[in-house]
């Protein structure tokens, strides 16, 4: 009996005990699914990538979600690549059994939750590009079991935490691309299983850790683009395990070891660039055989150049910007050590003092597409065996003594884009195989001493949007198939030659050139009316030919001419008066034969800009120019009284006129308010003057980019003023109803707390594409949004403290922002919703003023249908930013729910 009691008993434990682990595991896993839809409440997902995160499915199934077999508890959260945005959920520290969490390339912002330190089980965490900001959480230490940390390319900010070193199962530290400051923790270098650290693109300062040589298993070690000082500990050049060591752009000193080679056997990057090295450079890096990339580049780097035979590898290979070449006629023996290098794609020893001429055997590295040897001291010709270089796509000389003819086999490089001869000694004529180039994008020959003339086998290249053939000895008249090149947009120079002939009527095919140079040569003839038909025209300069006849009316279309000088000539007639309305900054009309009277408005009103010295007949003008005085006809008295009466008449017309216009102004009872400045009154800018701007729209200048465009600063060459140049991209649907929405609304209204547009530009890119850009007062504090969620600077520069706002300065914008809406819905003549109200669209000027900007979206409403419109929750109305919906908007819908 005692027996089956026993038995009895030992099976009911056995329930309870099953029963209550059941229990413990639905609880757990409620915790799990419970976490999950908080961490969806965070996101904004618009693509529908958390669409199965319901209760229709076990959250085990939900997408990015993997749990373990055991538990059933979430083991794995991969959501990346999927457009989200939004914060990342303190929740997530609640999913215990986390391992791995990897959100990278999406767009989430604001901080990381510390609560991440909650996670002792996570080995993964990858939070690469996306917006984070603030610092990285100390707790993230408590996380002992971690093996990959990525969190690249973000905004974060602050010192790395101290006692990172506690992490002793890391592997991959990657922080580059972010905003850190300060030293690297001495701790780091306690990491003695890590393989890849990756520190590069911050603003870490202070010497480089000697405790990193204890690294031992280090295969990346990334520390460029900082602000270090100091030498490179030498213990970093003994870690024979590492493969890659970028340590450009940092401001180190001193010199590279001279066994680097050998203790670096494994090395295939090695980027040393724009530092302050001295000394020669290491004849053991020949014993690197696996080096694919080698910059030494913008250094202090003296002496002769070693033979590199062993770098079999080596495809970019670039020591150009230092003080190398000894002044000896075998400097650049070294290069025909690089024909073993079969992956050899790069050569740039540019601006060093190499002299000599040029190495037959150059013809052997077959598989280059860029060679650079310019600004150097070569001399010789240039060897014929060139032409074997049949995947060249930049050939640059520029700037050396080499001399003799152009090899016309050079003609037989297909590939090439870019050829740059200029500033050499080369002689004889043009190869017209230079015509076979096709491909090629800029021809520049200039200050040499070609003779002979221009080939019109030019008129194939119909890709080039450079042609420099100034200042050398050419004759002859310039092909018109030269002047149907439509591609041409940066310019053309044909300068300081003999050139002879009429200007090709063609020459109004060039509608997207910026600049034509054609001064000192024997251009005769009349000036073609089809000059006009270069709209896109800012610099034309003509001086010192022969050209005669008047200056053509069509000119007048030139409306964004900057500089014109038609000096030391022979034209004639009159000086237009189109020309005072120009944007013209420079007017040269000296040494010609010009009559009658100098106007005085617009370029003629700055004496320093402008020349008409040398032209007996002219006559009036500003008292600066020292012109006699024009002599006036006296009226006969028939002709005073015809004259009295027809003023007379017409200022009683005119009064009538006004009146009348007043009378009906007062019973349209419209709102005047400070707004009504067209644009097409602004100034004039094309393409190419925003090109010069922006240096290319360089990303170095890119301050930010949205839906439509990206923004970009730039100064104007005509007043050297700085702006916001909004460049559409017009492959995005809706892009140009965009700017025509914001042309429109900028055209009407006007406020001091709007963002006040300067002009716009509506053109063709060097390429025939459609351009639209507006530019914009520059307003030097940038967006709300940088000041509330501090980040490093799009324009490049570097901030060394996150930037604060007072309490005083928010209720200051606030108070902005709110009369700009005033004045948009209620002041303004027709009343405008904005619909994209958000902190990147409120400006910053210098006196921290607020000022509303992004007009894209902007909606006008008639007075008859803003009740109506009011009344209507229709999906029509809800415009603006993803994830974001206009206050009143949100009102309209609430009433209705």
């Amino acid at each position: 009996m005692e027996l089956r009691l026993s038995y009895a008993t030992l099976f009911w434990l056995l329930c309870c005990i099953a029963t209550t682990a059941r229990a413990q595991v639905v609880r757990s896993n409620d915790t799990d699914r419970l976490a999950l839809l908080e961490i969806k409440v965070k996101m904004i997902d618009p693509l529908g990538t958390l669409g199965s995160w319901n209760s229709s499915i076990h959250f085990c199934q939900w997408n990015g979600v993997t749990c373990g077999q055991r538990h059933w508890r979430v083991t794995i959260l991969d959501l990346q690549s999927g457009e989200l945005s939004g914060t990342i959920s303190p929740h997530v520290g609640n999913l215990s059994f986390l391992r791995v969490l990897n959100l990278q390339n999406n767009s989430f912002h604001s901080a990381i939750p510390p609560e991440v330190g909650r996670l002792s089980r996570l080995q993964v965490l990858r939070l690469s590009n996306n917006s984070l900001s603030g610092p990285v959480p100390a707790s993230v230490t408590h996380c002992s079991n971690l093996v990959s940390m990525i969190l690249a390319q973000n905004m974060l900010e602050g010192k790395v935490p101290s006692n990172l070193g506690s992490l002793s199962k890391l592997r991959q530290l990657d922080l580059r691309g972010n905003n850190f400051t300060g030293a690297i923790p001495l701790s780091v270098g306690n990491l003695s299983s890590l393989e890849y650290l990756m520190f590069s693109r911050n603003n870490f300062s202070g010497t480089v850790p000697d405790k990193l040589g204890n690294l031992r298993n280090i295969k990346q070690l990334a520390l460029g683009e900082n602000y270090f000082v100091g030498a490179v500990p030498s213990t970093i050049f003994n870690i024979t395990s590492m493969e890659l060591l970028d340590l450009g752009i940092s401001q180190l000193e001193g010199s590279l070891p001279w066994d680097m080679g050998i203790t670096l056997p494994n090395l295939n990057y090695l980027s040393v660039g724009s530092n302050q090295f001295t000394g020669s450079i290491p004849k053991s890096i020949s014993n690197m055989s696996s080096l694919s990339v080698f910059i030494m580049a913008a250094n202090n780097f003296n002496g002769d150049v070693p033979s590199f035979r062993g770098l079999s590898e080596v495809t970019w290979f670039h020591i150009g910007g230092n003080n190398l070449g000894d002044g000896q006629a075998n400097d650049l023996n070294f290069l025909c050590s690089l024909t073993n290098s079969i992956n050899l794609r790069i050569v740039d020893i540019s601006q060093n003092h190499f002299a000599g001429s040029i190495p037959g055997c150059i013809g052997n590295l077959s598989g280059l597409s860029m060679l650079s040897l310019s600004d150097n001291v070569l001399s010789g010709s240039l060897p014929s065996v060139i032409k074997n270089l049949i995947n060249l796509e930049y050939l640059s000389l520029w700037g050396n003594n080499i001399s003799g003819i152009i090899p016309p086999e050079i003609g037989g490089l297909i590939n090439m884009k870019q050829l740059h001869l200029g500033f050499c000694k080369f002689t004889g004529q043009i190869p017209h195989t230079l015509g076979n180039l096709t491909m090629m994008t800029h021809l520049s020959l200039r200050e040499n001493n070609l003779l002979g003339t221009i080939p019109s086998s030019f008129g194939k290249c119909q890709s080039l949007i450079l042609l420099d053939l100034g200042d050398n000895k050419l004759s002859g008249a310039i092909p018109p198939e030269i002047m149907s090149l439509s591609s041409l947009s940066i310019y053309a120079d044909f300068s300081l030659n003999n050139l002879t002939g009429e200007l090709p009527v063609e020459i109004g095919n060039l509608k997207n050139l910026g600049e034509l140079d054609l001064y000192g040569n024997k251009f005769s003839g009349e000036i073609p009316a089809s000059l006009g038909s270069c709209i896109s025209m800012e610099y034309l300069y003509m001086q010192d030919n022969m050209f005669t006849g008047p200056i053509p009316s069509t000119l007048s279309s030139l409306k964004g001419l900057q500089a014109l000088n038609f000096s030391n000539n022979k034209l004639s007639g009159k000086i237009p008066q189109f020309l005072e309305d120009l944007s013209l900054t420079s007017l040269g009309l000296a040494f010609n034969d010009f009559e009658g009277t100098v106007p005085m408005q617009g370029v003629f009103a700055n004496t320093s800009g402008t020349s008409v010295v040398g032209n007996d007949k002219l006559c009036g003008g500003l008292p600066e120019l020292r012109l006699p005085k024009c002599k006036t006809v006296r009226p006969t008295t028939s002709r005073v009284r015809n004259v009295i009466i027809f003023t007379v008449s017409g200022i009683l017309g005119t009064v009538l006129v006004l009146l009348l216009v007043y009378f009906l102004w007062q019973r349209k009872g419209r709102k005047m308010s400070d707004s009504g400045s067209s644009i097409n009154g602004h100034l004039k800018v094309s393409y190419q003057s925003l090109l010069r701007a922006t240096d290319g729209f360089s990303s170095a200048n890119l301050i930010g980019t949205g839906s439509f465009g990206s923004v970009f600063r730039g100064v104007l060459d005509s007043n050297q003023m700085t702006v916001a140049v909004k460049v559409l991209n017009l492959a995005h649907c809706g892009a140009s109803k965009s700017f025509m929405a914001e042309c429109e609304a900028l055209r009407n209204i006007r406020h001091r707390n709007l963002v006040k547009v300067i002009t716009a530009c509506s053109g063709f890119d060097y390429k025939g594409n459609d351009f639209k850009a507006l530019i914009y007062e520059f307003m030097v504090n940038g967006s709300l949004d940088e000041w509330l969620h501090p980040q490093i600077g799009t324009d490049g520069e570097r901030e060394d403290a996150p930037r604060k706002l007072s309490l005083l300065q928010r209720v200051n914008i606030a108070t902005d922002v709110a009369c700009a809406f005033d004045y948009l819905h209620h002041q303004s003549e027709t009343p405008v919703v904005h619909c994209d109200l958000k902190p990147s669209n409120i400006l910053l000027d210098d006196e921290m003023n607020g000022h509303v900007g992004d007009f894209g979206l902007v909606r006008f409403l008639p007075e008859a249908t803003q009740e109506f419109l009011s009344n209507q929750t229709s999906s029509i109305g809800v415009r603006g930013s993803l994830g974001y919906i206009a206050p009143g908007n949100y009102l309209a819908l609430a009433d209705h729910l």
